[in-house]
């Protein structure tokens, strides 16, 4: 599953009027170069069927990979792929994945893995934390984890479910304007203000889709009509600590434009890294006698966690862990859905 699991990654936007008054769907190679400056020799090796994934030059707060490549088959298989979340595991750095439930609760979480870094949070305290909560949740492990009894793991682990369930029961009934704050730095992060920059950034959507661009603007019920969307958890290895991150995912089929599938995943909770990210699919037609498509993927993430001289080299990993599987993910959609 591709742009879920690009995950990390992430969702790249780089146009920077709004959405009203743009001109109309351009072709891909135009996209591409708009948002990637891909080059001839790489666009032509994307029309060869070979996948190309680039990193985007961003500032430090900032984690952006795009890629693309060619299908011969029909896009409704993509959509099809992309409705079961368990194709995620297919991906190079997804560790594990379950589904929410349509009402959320900590029981969607009973099989979900916590590292030990996240358990033992007896020293975490609002403003110095090295998991990312809000200053409320933060002041619960102290409250209801006995630190002394030898079962504290269990009861960490319990809170630790509540509190997910809660930020993803939330973001269901109200969207980007429901998510956290987090308190683990000094100075608090607004994830919904992050989101938001990144929306604001990805206005080349409503090119193509403007029912989906129009509900990105904060991601509150409804989901655009016709569009079908799943709340997920899952546990993904970056490379450096793994992450466990709680998304949503929208596919959906734009009305205005039935030759374009769109699919997006937005970041509503990770533990470490990434304060926020987004990644925007968009199967393109290509035209032709046969059915085929372009599937371009485009991600960005926002972190406060990988800025400064001394984790730079941890920054350039993650970038490169994050391109090197988009590749992969790309390559895989296309060998599977030209079975």
């Amino acid at each position: 599953m591709l742009a879920t699991s690009s995950i990390v990654v992430l969702a790249i936007a780089a146009m920077l009027t709004l959405y009203a008054g743009q001109p109309g769907p351009g072709a891909p190679r135009e996209l591409l170069r708009e948002i990637a400056r891909i080059t001839d020799a790489e666009w032509a090796a994307v029309e060869r069927g070979e996948a190309v994934a680039k990193v985007i030059d961003t500032d430090n707060r900032e984690i952006a990979v795009a890629g693309a490549v060619r299908i011969a088959a029909a896009k409704d298989r993509l959509a099809e792929r992309y409705r079961d979340i368990a194709n995620l595991k297919r991906s190079p750095i997804v560790l594990d994945v379950g589904r929410f439930s349509r009402a959320p609760s900590a029981a969607d979480l009973a099989r979900a893995p916590f590292e030990e870094y996240n358990l033992d949070l007896r020293d975490c305290r609002p403003f110095e934390c090295r998991v990312r909560l809000s200053e409320h949740d933060i002041k619960r492990f102290h409250d209801e984890v006995n630190w002394r009894d030898p079962a504290w793991r269990d009861r960490s682990a319990a809170v630790w479910r509540e509190i997910l369930a809660g930020y993803a029961a939330s973001y269901a009934r109200s969207g980007r304007q429901a998510l956290p704050v987090f308190a683990n730095k000094r100075e608090p992060l607004s994830v919904a203000s992050e989101l938001g920059s990144l929306v604001q950034q990805a206005t080349f959507v409503g090119r193509y889709a403007p029912d989906m661009f129009a509900f990105m603007r904060e991601f509150a019920p409804p989901i655009p009509h016709g569009a079908e969307d799943v709340l997920y958890w899952s546990k993904e290895d970056f490379g450096i600590r793994p992450v466990f991150r709680i998304s949503h995912q929208v596919v959906h089929t734009a009305t205005a434009n039935p030759a374009t599938v769109a699919i997006v995943t937005t970041q509503v909770y990770a533990d470490h890294y990434l304060d926020a990210a987004l990644t925007i699919t968009l199967a393109l037609d290509a035209g032709g006698a046969s059915p085929s498509f372009y599937l371009v993927s485009v991600s960005r993430a926002r972190t406060r966690s990988l800025t400064g001289i001394l984790r730079s080299f941890v920054r350039s990993t993650v970038q490169s862990r994050s391109r090197d599987a988009l590749r992969k993910i790309l390559t895989a959609t296309k060998t599977s859905l030209e079975k």
